[in-house]
């Protein structure tokens, strides 16, 4: 008689933590994200004050709406159902992800695409293909990109500035243009404009390491993300004698922050395993600054997200259920790609000419928003 030994993938480990501890968690990181978009949208008054607090509502409540229907339709216990499937998140992100001069109706929009098409129609929670909120905001950009507010003002970000100058700048221009956005500071701090929670990336990092900390989500996603954007940017800068003021205003801005900690991070559209999610967030690294740098869109993050999601299932095949002698292997893989990540980065960005930045800066618009 022989003894079959069966093989599982892993992973294996126990935790005591359950999905609706973790949600929770992220619920009140990005209540605090939003309380402080508030308190400064407050200052402004008038209709901005209207909208960042109608357009949360708006996000979140379609939402609740969309998938208690859902439940309805499908006979089930409704209170139950939202206890195990957690709308309200989805509609937070995506309220963040907005600006705030975004027409509620196209936001009402927005959030049924998220939850409808991008989750209930996978077969709901933990079954999507595709990070919702990031699939909501993708799809608006394209069919609504019309669909602002004229009494809103919402003046150019800094990243739509610098992709109207090709996206390097000489280093004289490149201080000039910062001073115009108040600096390096204030984009840390989030006093300028953008989407409604994707500014201040000092908060957004808190927050981050907090719910990293207190294991919401895999912290090398994040990490690996900003820090291969980080050295590509910095090696690209420094060749015209701005590297770490250039690598450090790649990741300040357009909401690379707010989507390495609250998009990139989703555990159910990201690799299960820690190889793969290394590997996950370097890819997204290069795909965001090759959006950038060559495509007609100033930030990218939206469509990285969407882009690495459809990756998903090829890296988790690669690297799931390896057993211990293709641990060194695994090692290879993971630094092959870090590298190519960097590297790809840098060979695109070395292709671009510096500018002199002659594009004009609506700073009566910025100053009359009192951001600066």
């Amino acid at each position: 008689m022989t003894m079959e030994i069966k093989y599982h993938a892993g992973p294996h480990l126990r935790s005591n933590r359950s999905t609706k501890k973790i949600m929770m968690q992220l619920t009140l990181g990005l209540l605090v994200l939003y309380i402080f978009s508030f308190m400064r949208y407050l200052e402004m008054g008038g209709a901005y004050i209207r909208q960042v607090i109608l357009i949360p509502v708006v996000s979140v409540g379609v939402a609740v709406l969309t998938e208690v229907l859902w439940a309805a339709f499908y006979k089930k216990d409704i209170l139950s159902y939202l206890k195990t499937s957690f709308p309200w998140v989805t509609g937070l992100i995506l309220a963040l992800a907005l600006p705030i001069n975004t027409r509620l109706y196209v936001t009402g929009v927005a959030s049924f695409i998220s939850i409808f098409f991008a989750k209930l129609v996978f077969g709901g929670f933990g079954q999507n293909v595709f990070n919702p909120a990031a699939v909501g905001r993708t799809l608006i950009l394209i069919g609504f990109g019309g669909g602002r507010l004229m009494d809103v003002v919402a003046s150019p970000t800094p990243t739509t500035v610098i992709a109207d100058n090709g996206w390097l700048l000489k280093a004289s221009a490149f201080e000039r243009f910062l001073s115009d956005f108040g600096g390096l500071k204030n984009m840390f701090m989030g006093n300028y404009f953008g989407a409604i929670g994707e500014t201040s990336t000092i908060l957004i990092l808190i927050i981050g390491i907090v719910l990293a900390a207190l294991e919401v989500f895999d912290w090398m996603i994040p990490a690996v993300y900003l820090g291969c954007i980080f050295i590509g940017t910095f090696i690209i800068g420094s060749f015209n004698g701005v590297g770490l003021e250039y690598a450090l205003f790649n990741c300040l801005t357009g909401g690379v922050a707010f989507g390495a900690v609250f998009m990139l991070t989703d555990p159910i559209t990201n690799p299960n395993t820690r190889s793969g999610r290394v590997v996950f967030a370097a890819i997204a690294a290069f795909v965001t600054m090759l959006i950038r740098f060559r495509a007609s869109l100033p930030e990218g993050v939206g469509y990285t997200i969407l882009l690495v999601n459809i990756l998903t299932p090829v890296i988790e095949k690669y690297f799931d259920g390896k057993t211990t002698d293709r641990m060194h292997k695994d090692l290879i893989s993971v630094i092959v790609v870090l590298v190519a990540a960097v590297v790809g980065i840098v060979l695109v960005g070395l292709t671009l000419k510096a500018g002199d930045y002659s594009s004009v800066m609506a700073l009566t618009d910025i100053l009359k928003g009192g951001l600066l």
